[in-house]
């Protein structure tokens, strides 16, 4: 509709300059004056249209948040930038699209991670007729379990390569490519292979626990220094700019939720991870660290229970004689076939499965994530 309007402009401009040769001197300018103005009003609309960025620049610690298990950046890089493709409905899958451009070795590199469910999404953005594409094995990721694709353009002017693999655990589809003139014998998957951060994945907690992406992020949580803090505003009070808190009951218990990151959910303030504190013998006093799986899945409150849910897990918590319990957890976990096994564990015998934890299907987990809809988002207040 705009090219429209600007041809229609030029041809008013054109008949304007014309009336003006015929001796129609003062009103003629006025009206070649008027349109050039709108002319200019119509490009200048034009390109701003053109050039509207889905984008927001970020950081690596605000990617690592939206992401469970983000590749790290390989030693050595330099200019790198992280940035954000923001979902405008959060609460639901796809996830926010996070993006890391770096130069390694007189390379570009782009590479990118979304949380995409039970979808193996191809999150490049490259779209091409790719000369060759062969199925790949990583030695890194997942200890050697994960599978992929590596694919190449060759053009006349330019040659591209690209890897794009799928955690389907997580479910979180990853993609890194570059671009040069020319890259024949070039080993894209070693710079992939770099970019694993083991301790993302928590190698070293429990089978039985596997499944649930966040364990690794609590097994190895470090909470903040509380000393000499005999209220909750006094946390409070020692939080940075960035951080956030919240106020909330679980089961019959006032608690403090700390959070280092907040984000917009719709129209409120929501958090996927926290440490926890209570009130005891009239001091505040760390309760645990939990983690959801991701800004799909914001705290909530439901029933008296705390709900941390991601992609293939959702648990609630609970307060039991002063301590932060595991009321009920199911997950899944997949083989190297995609072939998926059930499991729920429990603190406090809340479990009806076997001793292994295992399950028949999913229907326990399904429970978990109805009650969690039905529950209500904990709103938190950033710090400024």
């Amino acid at each position: 509709m705009k090219r429209k309007n600007l041809v229609s402009l030029v041809v008013a401009a054109t008949m304007a300059l014309a009336l003006a040769g015929c001796g129609k001197t003062d009103s003629s300018s006025d009206a070649v004056e008027t349109a050039e103005v709108q002319q200019e009003t119509a490009v200048q609309e034009e390109q701003t249209t053109q050039i509207a960025n889905p984008w927001r620049d970020s950081t690596e610690e605000e990617a690592n948040q939206v992401v469970p298990a983000l590749f790290k950046l390989p030693e050595g890089v330099t200019n790198a930038k992280w940035s954000l493709m923001e979902d405008t409905d959060p609460s639901s899958l796809p996830g926010e699209l996070v993006q890391a451009v770096f130069n390694l070795d007189d390379l570009e590199y782009t590479a990118r991670a979304q949380v995409t469910g039970d979808d193996n999404t191809d999150v490049s953005g490259l779209y091409y007729d790719w000369t060759v594409t062969d199925d790949i094995t990583f030695s890194t990721w997942r200890d050697g379990l994960m599978t992929g694709t590596y694919s190449r353009f060759i053009s006349d002017e330019y040659t591209i390569d690209l890897i794009r693999w799928f955690d389907v655990e997580l479910g979180v589809s990853y993609s890194l490519s570059t671009e040069a003139k020319d890259l024949e014998g070039f080993d894209l998957q070693a710079i992939a292979e770099m970019m694993y951060d083991a301790a993302k994945y928590g190698s070293d907690i429990p089978d039985e626990t596997a499944g649930a992406p966040e364990a690794a992020a609590e097994a190895e949580h470090v909470p903040m220094d509380i000393t000499g803090c005999e209220t909750f505003t006094q946390i409070v009070d020692k939080l940075q700019a960035g951080q956030g808190y919240a106020n909330a009951n679980i089961n019959g218990e006032d608690v403090l939720l700390v959070t280092d990151y907040t984000f917009d959910n719709i129209d409120q303030i929501a958090a996927i991870d926290a440490e926890i504190y209570r009130y005891a013998d009239g001091v505040p006093t760390y309760m645990g660290y939990v983690t959801a799986g991701g800004t799909a899945y914001p705290f909530a409150i439901a029933d008296g229970k705390l709900y941390a849910c991601g992609n293939h897990f959702a648990k609630k918590l609970t307060v039991l004689n002063g301590s932060l319990m595991l009321d009920q957890e199911a997950y899944v976990n997949y083989d190297t076939n995609g072939d998926a096994t059930y499991f729920v564990i429990s603190e406090i015998g809340n479990s009806p499965a076997t001793a292994d934890g295992q399950v028949e299907d999913d229907s326990y987990m399904s429970a978990i994530y109805d009650e969690y809809n039905n529950g209500e988002i904990i709103e938190f207040n950033a710090v400024q």
